[in-house]
């Protein structure tokens, strides 16, 4: 593309007010943040309960099951899918296309905005829920579960944005992803967790959290391996949702 603006990076900000603007109305977002407060109730819950169990498994039980296992793919899904692809949908879009505007930087734009949308409840219920249960006084399993939430909504939703591009149901075939794939096949079938972003998640939590909360838990991918496909698939998500954007046309849009 050619123009002024093809190659400023200038473009990044605005495209990135105008996403955020049309991402965070939207009413699909008050029900994510609602989502967002479950694994924080449940804490407080618990932590008034008292008497369940050693509060830091209570901690790490808490964030693999709800926050990790539920929240954060969903919120992932609904921003990711929803970034560029509702424009997509009703033809909004459009309107970016026509502009001297990289298309990789739009789709750049789409995956900050969505994951600091999602990184942003994730990593806040994360950190109220583990305070609630356990304070101050288990800071690695504070920091693991932390980093592991805002790692698992980078990958997930930069995989999302990329899926959004390439069908139209995005949203069912992401939810397929965590709820068949992540939820079911992984938990039968042992070798087929190196392909879950949840366990690159749950490598990191354990590798910072230590012994703290784990119960004895092991790591289904070693840490090294977990970051490293991670990066992979930031990567691969991304150059493919540019590619994918770079050949749409106009009329295919609208």
């Amino acid at each position: 593309m050619s123009g002024p603006l093809a190659s400023h990076p200038a473009a990044l900000g605005p495209l990135v007010r105008l996403t955020a603007a049309g991402l965070v109305g939207r009413r699909r977002s008050l029900g994510v943040v609602l989502l967002a407060v479950a694994p924080v109730l449940v804490a407080a819950v618990l932590a008034i309960g008292g008497g369940l169990g050693d509060s830091a498994s209570l901690a790490s039980d808490v964030f693999s099951t709800i926050t990790l296992g539920l929240v954060i793919p969903l919120a992932a899904l609904v921003f990711g899918t929803a970034a560029l692809g509702t424009g997509i949908e009703d033809g909004t879009i459009v309107y970016l296309l026509v502009k001297p505007v990289p298309r990789r930087t739009v789709v750049l734009a789409a995956m900050l905005v969505a994951t600091a949308a999602t990184a942003l409840l994730a990593v806040a219920a994360t950190l109220l829920s583990g305070l609630l249960l356990v304070g101050l006084t288990a800071p690695g399993l504070l920091a693991g579960t932390a980093a592991a939430a805002f790692l698992a909504s980078l990958v997930y939703v930069v995989v999302f944005v990329a899926l959004s591009l390439f069908t139209s149901r995005a949203f069912l075939v992401g939810l397929g992803y965590v709820l068949l794939w992540e939820g079911l096949v992984t938990t039968l079938l042992a070798g087929t967790r190196i392909l879950s972003i949840r366990e690159y998640a749950t490598s990191t939590m354990l590798a910072l959290a230590g012994t703290a909360g784990s119960g004895g838990a092991q790591a289904s991918v070693d840490l090294p391996v977990a970051l490293a496909l991670s990066l992979a698939a930031v990567v691969a998500a991304f150059l493919l949702g540019a590619w994918r954007l770079g050949r749409f046309e106009v009329a295919e849009a609208g």
